[in-house]
């Protein structure tokens, strides 16, 4: 969300835009994004984060977002945690445990962290607008339509040769299919195997073999032709244990420390009252607009969230009527609006 955020086509300067167009357009996002029947959980990098990610090194410093849009979180009662490393490798922890349903994130890459069901919004707009397309991906329907060997490691295989966060090049000459063909007739466990045991460079130069192989005889038909110079050209340094140990074993927060799950609340308007005037610098007028239009309809909906869960903790209907008070919610707010 940051990126986004900060991206200029958001926030062209005019006399509506505020002291901060970045954290204008995280308030909106976060609002729109709230007023859905879902219960969001921010997740932030930790410490424990790579010191190389895209080419580029990160700073070891907070992003300067991070503080001010815990507090609007907060004033929301919405629900943030500091990952102890990378935030995808955390929330994928977290989905496979079933702690969280989905990651919503355009990082592939979180597939590789063992995420299961990932969520992408197609049209990612300043207000997260409702009419935007949402995009799910579940391992299991990647197993049905691509390929039923792509499962566990075989993204780790397909990310190390198709390159990725930490390795932009990866696998030089060795594009999509070539990368998926070797998942699919490989053995996978193998890297993941080779950070845990005492003897990697063995168990990488089995991988070296195999993968050389299957390039040049192709005996599963997986690879689809054969590929003898990639085999000739194949590093003996290749794949790099560093990168392999980035994504089989990234640092996470283990499941018995993460907090307790909080239960859905709404906005705390008091508090989020001045938090927007100390960071955006509104006037009255402006923050009683925005409140009318962007923040009631989220206070509506959570309270009557609550009042059918207290009227109805055990029901199933819980569920079912979230959904439907959610549309009648907003429908009925963007009428009296």
């Amino acid at each position: 969300w940051f990126e986004q955020c900060q991206q200029g086509r958001w926030h062209r300067a005019n006399s509506q835009t505020g002291q901060n167009p970045a954290l204008r357009t995280f308030l909106y996002r976060l609002a729109r994004l709230t007023r859905c029947p879902v219960q969001p959980i921010f997740c932030y990098d930790g410490k424990q984060r790579p010191r190389v990610k895209r080419g580029r090194r990160v700073s070891t410093k907070d992003h300067w977002m991070v503080k001010p849009t815990q507090q609007i979180l907060s004033a929301f009662n919405t629900q943030w945690i500091t990952a102890a490393g990378e935030a995808e490798a955390q929330l994928a922890s977290m989905n496979r445990a079933g702690i969280i349903d989905a990651v919503m994130t355009d990082d592939s890459d979180v597939f590789v962290f063992g995420a299961q069901t990932v969520l992408r919004k197609q049209c990612l707009s300043s207000t997260f607008s409702t009419d935007a397309n949402i995009k799910m991906y579940t391992t299991s329907a990647i197993q049905e339509r691509v390929d039923c060997h792509l499962t566990g490691d075989a993204f780790i295989t397909v990310a190390i040769c198709c390159g990725g966060d930490y390795d932009r090049k990866g696998l030089l000459g060795c594009g999509r299919e070539t990368a998926l063909g070797l998942a699919c007739c490989m053995d996978n466990d193998v890297l993941r195997s080779a950070m845990c045991g005492g003897n990697s460079d063995r168990s990488l130069q089995e991988w070296r073999d195999s993968a050389k192989y299957h390039l040049v005889h192709d005996p599963t038909g997986q690879m689809g032709r054969l590929h003898p110079a990639l085999a000739r050209s194949l590093p003996d340094s290749f794949p790099d244990p560093r990168i392999i140990r980035l994504y089989a074993r990234p640092a996470v927060m283990p499941l018995t420390e993460l907090p307790i799950l909080q239960s859905p609340a709404p906005p705390d308007l008091g508090l989020l009252a001045v938090i927007i005037q100390q960071l955006l610098g509104w006037d009255p007028a402006k923050l009683v607009s925005t409140f009318r239009s962007t923040i009631w309809p989220v206070v509506v909906l959570h309270e009557l969230l609550q009042d059918l869960a207290n009227n109805s903790p055990m029901s199933n209907e819980v569920c079912r009527n979230s959904l439907l008070l959610c549309e009648l919610a907003d429908g009925v707010l963007s009428h009296a609006d």
